[in-house]
């Protein structure tokens, strides 16, 4: 039951980190300083494309299961978190 528990703890957590922890990835900040350095944009861009799919996933997971209405909130947000932060990625691609 233990190890249930954890595994609960982990997927719930990655499904709470996974929007905020992308929008970081996707600052101003953190774009221009990997920029300035040559391989950092691309470990980024896998970073964040492991993350987003991962906590994307999890989200509908917690989405299509037979939840109370908190995780479903808290999915739509995580979905929700990702997508706005692809979409910041994807306008940084196309200015640069």
């Amino acid at each position: 039951m233990e190890s249930l528990a954890f595994l609960v703890l982990v997927m719930f957590s990655i499904l709470m980190l996974s929007g905020p922890i992308n929008i970081g990835l996707t600052s101003r900040r953190v774009q221009d300083f990997c920029a300035a350095r040559k391989g950092f944009t691309a470990a980024r861009r896998l970073m964040f494309l492991a993350i987003a799919v991962v906590g994307v996933f999890i989200a509908i997971t917690f989405m299509y299961e037979t939840t109370p209405l908190g995780p479903k909130l808290f999915s739509l947000i995580a979905i929700g978190g990702n997508f706005y932060a692809l979409k910041r990625e994807i306008n940084f691609a196309k200015s640069r």
